[in-house]
């Protein structure tokens, strides 16, 4: 079943989500591209959706950034904000 969810192109089979989204994405990320990520990201439905760029990260960001990371979290996920998302899409 793993195996399977590594060739699913999730900007098919999930066009449109009913749940708000964020996306936390590091701009030296080499496991998830970044450009694909936000293509994904700008054609995504969903009621809210915030993408916010690392620039001192790869994949972990919430890691690599933590404190980037509880920022985003407490001011924005925790109030349904997006206001400190990237403003470049």
């Amino acid at each position: 079943m793993i195996l399977s969810n590594i060739f699913t192109d999730l900007r098919e089979t999930v066009k449109e989500i009913d749940v708000p989204i964020y996306f936390f994405h590091g701009i030296h990320d080499l496991t998830v591209n970044y450009s694909l990520a936000k293509e994904y990201y700008r054609n995504i439905k969903a009621p809210l959706k915030g993408f916010y760029t690392f620039e001192k990260s790869a994949h972990s960001p919430i890691f690599e950034e933590p404190d980037k990371f509880i920022k985003i979290m407490t001011e924005e996920v925790m109030s349904g904000k997006t206001s400190l998302s990237d403003k470049t899409f």
